[in-house]
Formats: structure tokens, sequence, C-alpha cells
């Protein structure tokens, strides 16, 4: 997996591209590392993960932030969070949108990028 992100100021987001296949540990690393620097900036999230093939399993998903991110810091739940996806991997994230959404964690599924931007920027 690769990716690249842009801190955009304007709407107070970093904006992240990845392509590849993203195996549980590199998304665990890649999310930890944008979810700090995002909290250090109070900026929320945008995951662009159209190029991308999502190896991580359900079971995995399910306990997603209490396996990678609450040890390092609760607050990074709390930090709003866009997937765009494509058709391939809608399911795993509307699942994982559920079940966020569930434990009071603030992520969306979107199949479109300016949705997501749309539901990010400030009212």
């Amino acid at each position: 997996m690769e990716y690249t992100y842009e801190i955009v100021n304007d709407d107070r987001i970093i904006k992240v591209k990845a392509s590849g296949e993203i195996t549980p540990k590199e998304a665990a690393i890649m999310g930890k590392n944008i979810r700090i620097k995002a909290k250090e900036l109070s900026y929320k999230i945008l995951f662009d993960l159209r190029q991308a093939e999502n190896k991580v399993s359900i079971s995995e998903a399910y306990f997603w932030f209490a396996d990678h991110y609450d040890k390092i810091d609760i607050k990074l739940r709390y930090i709003p969070t866009a997937h765009v996806t494509h058709e391939e991997d809608k399911s795993f994230f509307k699942f994982f949108e559920t079940t966020c959404f569930n434990k009071c964690i603030k992520v969306r599924m979107f199949m479109e990028q300016e949705e997501a931007l749309n539901w990010l920027r400030p009212q």
C-alpha cells in the first residue's frame, strides 16, 4: 500500500489518498499517523480509498479502535473521519460505519469525494 496526504487548511481537513492492497498492519499504521496529526491540528480526516483494495476483515473492523488507537489516545476515536470507497468495498465500509456509530465513533462512508467533503466541512 502507498499513501499520500494533503493538509487543506481552508477546510481544516487532512485528505489521504491510498492505493494498492491495504493490509491490517498498514491500515493501522497509516491511521495512527494521520489521526495523531489530525488531533494535533484539530482537523478532520478524509480517506480516499477508491484506488485501494481493502484486506481488513469484518472481525478486525469490529475491534479496530480498541485494538489500534484507544491504547494510544482514546480521543483519536472522536476525530470526524470520512471514507470514500468503491463498489467492491462498499459493504465493508458500511459495516464499519455502523459499528463505529454504535460506539459513538464519528466515521462515515461515501461513494463520492464531494459528499464526504460536504459532511466534513464546518456548517
